[in-house]
């Protein structure tokens, strides 16, 4: 029995030996990589104490490399201040290294923070590691900002660990009030994170976000996309709607939401839930610009034509220079036109002279719409809005000859 004892202390004593045998190789080493692998190849022989002690010399590594590159950035700061020459650094290396640093301090920590053999907690590396890490997450910032157009990816993974760091236990006794890059980096994250499918996160970062007064409307939009991204199935549909009334009704004035909300029961053809929503938000407020222009959409989807453009033209009266309402309006006015030609010459019916002049009348106010439109966008962005409406009713109106038909005829190609 003593004989076995004996021999599983050996061994004890053995393991410990061999884990200070390997920090001891790692303490020497001067390439991360090959420290990281090899202390990745022992993993299995040491104590969560061994491991937190490994872990903490690559952190000292990537650390050191970081304090390097860091003090060549100063001191070139110096040099262009006073005209002298300046010293290249390793832009990749150092950005590299921040990362490293991070990941090795958060792994330490885990190991660190594990009970020892009498059952207490006693971190010999928190401190220390929480204090000199998060002083170089700033980082983290300029390494996204190098990368966009280069490497998505790259800019995406900086970005997302500036905003996630601020939530590592290693961090805990850092005041997060006092970091006034956290909001935007999170909206920023959140694009990143939704063009790489990640919702999840993207969702997390975008609520983040929202605590950003300059970046709250673009994360509420981003918020929205995300969440729309993932719809699949009607029953999928009509949770978000659910989840977005409720995110409504602590916010009545966010535009956003009502508009979305609006957006989402009209695919779901739930005209009587907008009718009840927008009646309700036009009560409150009877000049909310979103509420009117929803109106006036469900009211051409009913083909009221008339009422259809007197809420839009109050809308457009609180936004004059909105380019999609002034063609809706002209809108209205064409497709009233239609009908009215329609309806008199049904069961093989033919226009009256009188009737044939009040729908070209009809046909002249929209060509004022859709005019005033056109000139409006400079840019041709609405032009889906109204070019081929105004040349139709050119054509109606003024013959296919009226150089204003030709004209509008090529805005259409």
């Amino acid at each position: 029995m003593k004989k076995l004892t004996t021999l599983a202390l050996a061994v004890v004593f053995s393991a410990s030996a061999f884990a200070q045998d390997v920090y001891k190789q790692i303490s020497k080493i001067k390439d991360y990589n090959e420290a990281y692998n090899l202390l990745k190849a022992n993993l299995g022989s040491m104590s969560a104490e061994e491991k937190a002690k490994c872990y903490n010399a690559l952190v000292d590594l990537a650390y050191d490399k970081v304090v390097k590159e860091q003090g060549t950035i100063t001191e070139n700061q110096m040099a262009e201040q006073f005209k002298t020459e300046v010293t290249p650094y390793d832009t990749i290396g150092l950005y590299n290294a921040v990362i490293q640093a991070l990941e090795n301090g958060v792994t330490c920590d885990e190991f660190d923070m594990q009970p020892n053999e009498k059952g207490k907690v006693k971190p010999k590396f928190r401190k220390s590691n929480s204090d000199r890490l998060y002083a170089i997450r700033y980082h983290l910032i300029n390494a996204g900002i190098y990368y966009q157009g280069k490497d998505e990816a790259l800019s995406y993974k900086n970005l997302a660990t500036y905003v996630d760091s601020s939530e590592y236990p290693l961090f805990a006794d850092k005041d997060k009030s006092k970091d006034e890059n956290l909001t935007q980096i999170a909206y920023y994250a959140a694009r990143g994170a939704y063009f790489a499918k990640d919702y999840a996160k993207a969702e997390k970062y975008a609520d983040i976000a929202l605590n950003d007064t300059a970046m709250a409307k673009n994360a509420m939009q981003l918020k929205l996309a995300v969440m729309q991204s993932q719809l699949k199935t009607r029953q999928d549909t009509l949770n978000y709607v659910t989840k977005l009334k409720e995110i409504y009704a602590k916010d009545e004035s966010n535009d956003i939401i009502l508009s979305t909300i609006c957006s989402m029961m009209l695919s779901l053809n739930d005209k009587a839930g907008i009718d009840q929503l927008i009646k309700a938000k036009l009560a409150k407020d009877p000049n909310n610009f979103t509420a009117l222009t929803v109106q006036g959409q469900v009211y051409m989807g009913d083909k009221k034509w008339d009422e259809a453009a007197q809420v839009l033209t109050k809308a457009s009266n609180i936004q004059p220079d909105n380019i999609a309402v002034i063609s809706s309006i002209g809108n209205c006015y064409m497709y009233k036109a239609q009908d009215e030609v329609e309806k008199a010459t049904a069961n093989g019916g033919r226009l009256t002279p009188e009737a044939e002049k009040a729908i070209i009348g009809i046909y002249q106010q929209a060509i004022g719409y859709l005019e005033k439109a056109k000139d409006m966008d400079k840019t041709m962005e609405f032009k889906s809005y109204w070019a081929y409406s105004l040349y139709t009713c050119c054509y109606r109106a003024l013959g296919p000859d009226d150089a204003k038909t030709k004209e509008a005829e090529l805005l259409t190609k």
